[in-house]
């Protein structure tokens, strides 16, 4: 089909998409889904399509007026230009080039063609602005950032919060834990710990419920040489003097419970070396070392194995008296973000 001068109306032939049903970011969206990006690849022969305005004297009323598909593909929009009522240029201008592209200047029959030499010029220039103009709206839009992944300043700032931005900081495991980090950043990124965060992060991280029983007391060894001595050093009462080689604490030990659990997960704890080193690489990402991590599984009462020999495990899987009213909870493993991996 075409308009009333005579000039193919690509919004009306061809099995492409409607250009009222689209918005100018929508459309430019879309069309950088794939490495090409507006203002961001180099030349225009690099960037995704090709932007540009078509001559009318009336008002724009939508964003796009047309979508030529091709290599490169071609839009046509309204938003903005320099011709027409908005345009920056005098509208006998716009009359002009629309003159021109209403005569069939060249050659004859169905082959003649109008002269768009202006017009085009006017398009070359159009061009840069339209996608810079795109460019500046999508780099202040986390959501247009977040799909073009770490090339996104969006997605290293997210992986900067998460401490996975540098090449060194991220896991050999799956991919899976960075992406749990990074949905994580927010509360990774605190200088303050809270129990609701890390509980669920590592919930995430052990796909498996996590609560955390904070301030349990433990005795700490005290080397020989801060002991107190009378009439030596560390003896100041209220000061610096301690009775014994032990002391009794309760500020840098906490329990992580994982579970309910049933028996196969259970045991993949057990057994599973790279899952207990995803747990002491998440508590050390998550907590540092400023913390000790004591790890109790607890199986569900459903699950609790019958005692066979030859098929329980002492102090593991084996209880004498399975059937419980209550969850299993005495397996515990002690310092477990402290262990280095065998």
């Amino acid at each position: 089909m075409a308009d009333d001068a005579g000039q193919p109306r690509p919004d009306l032939t061809g099995d492409v998409p409607a250009p009222e049903t689209m918005g100018f970011f929508e459309l430019l969206r879309r069309l950088e889904r794939d490495q090409m990006r507006f203002g961001r690849s180099g030349g225009p022969s690099k960037e995704p399509a090709r932007l540009g305005q078509r001559a009318r004297l009336t008002f724009g009323t939508r964003d796009v007026a047309g979508f030529h598909p091709g290599t490169p593909p071609k839009v046509d929009v309204e938003v903005m230009g320099l011709l027409g009522p908005e345009g920056a240029l005098p509208l006998h201008l716009t009359r002009w080039v629309m003159g021109r592209l209403s005569d069939r200047w060249f050659t004859e029959g169905s082959d003649a063609a109008s002269d768009t030499t202006f017009l085009d010029f006017c398009n070359l220039l159009q061009h840069r602005m339209m996608a810079l103009y795109w460019r500046g709206w999508a780099d202040a839009r986390p959501e247009v950032q977040i799909e073009h992944g770490p090339a996104g300043r969006v997605q290293a700032m997210v992986e900067a919060l998460a401490g996975v931005a540098l090449p060194g900081t991220k896991p050999k495991g799956p991919d899976s834990q960075t992406r749990i980090k990074l949905r994580h950043a927010t509360a990774l990124g605190r200088q303050v710990h809270s129990v609701e965060r890390l509980t669920a992060y590592l919930s995430d991280v052990l796909e498996a419920p996590v609560t955390l029983v904070e301030f349990l007391g433990f005795w700490t060894e005290i080397p020989p040489r801060l002991q107190s001595r009378l009439g030596q050093q560390h003896a100041r009462l209220g000061r610096s003097a301690v009775v014994g080689a032990r002391s009794f604490q309760r500020q840098t030990l906490v329990e992580l419970r994982v579970g309910p659990l049933p028996l196969a997960r259970f045991t993949d704890f057990l057994a599973d070396a790279e899952l207990i080193s995803r747990v002491r690489h998440a508590i050390r990402h998550a907590m540092g070392r400023e913390m000790e991590f004591n790890l109790r599984l607890v199986l569900a009462k459903d699950g609790i194995p019958d005692t066979r020999l030859g098929h329980s495990q002492l102090g593991r899987t084996a209880w004498l008296a399975p059937k419980r009213r209550e969850d299993a909870d005495d397996l515990r493993l002690y310092h477990i973000a402290q262990v280095e991996a065998a």
